[in-house]
């Protein structure tokens, strides 16, 4: 991927990331400020309180947002940063899945979406074009020429001086 641009399916999965993470953001504030809305039997969800659960949904939520963001910067570590961040929502989101199935179930959807954008569309290495591919090849004839003149089959060429004026 060209670290000066976003591909289609990096700005799809920068899309997906924008939506899932302002979904966890309003889980998590929801959560925070309304906890009787998830409250389930003991009122608490994976070992923690729905106050402290809130809180992380919120603060996993501003973390897609940055992965979003640094996917349509076009760097390419983001979509591994986004590949992990979706997985790890998806897994997250099985703490709701009682209480808000349907939500749940939507926000697992997009995380599979956007690592299905971020692995089906990364970018094949193997075929390289423009500049890269004339620097490649300029770089490959250049080690042919130097490993020709090492082993003394190069063919010499005259200098300036030598050459005739005629």
């Amino acid at each position: 991927m060209n670290r000066s641009q976003a591909n289609g399916w990096a700005a799809f999965g920068a899309t997906l990331l924008f939506i899932v993470g302002a979904m966890n953001i309003v889980q998590g504030l929801v959560a925070m400020f309304r906890p009787e809305h998830y409250l389930l039997a003991g009122g608490q969800t994976l070992l923690l309180s729905m106050g402290l659960w809130g809180l992380l949904l919120a603060i996993w939520g501003l973390a897609l947002w940055a992965a979003g963001l640094a996917l349509l910067s076009g760097q390419t570590w983001a979509r591994v940063v986004a590949v992990a961040l979706a997985a790890i929502n998806a897994v997250a989101q099985l703490g709701f899945f009682a209480s808000l199935p349907l939500w749940s179930a939507i926000v697992i959807a997009i995380d599979v979406l956007v690592i299905y954008a971020m692995t089906a569309g990364w970018p094949d290495t193997s075929r390289r074009t423009g500049a890269y591919a004339a620097g490649q090849a300029d770089a490959r004839g250049a080690t042919a020429r130097d490993e020709a003149a090492e082993s003394g089959m190069a063919r010499e060429r005259p200098g300036r001086h030598e050459q005739s004026m005629g």
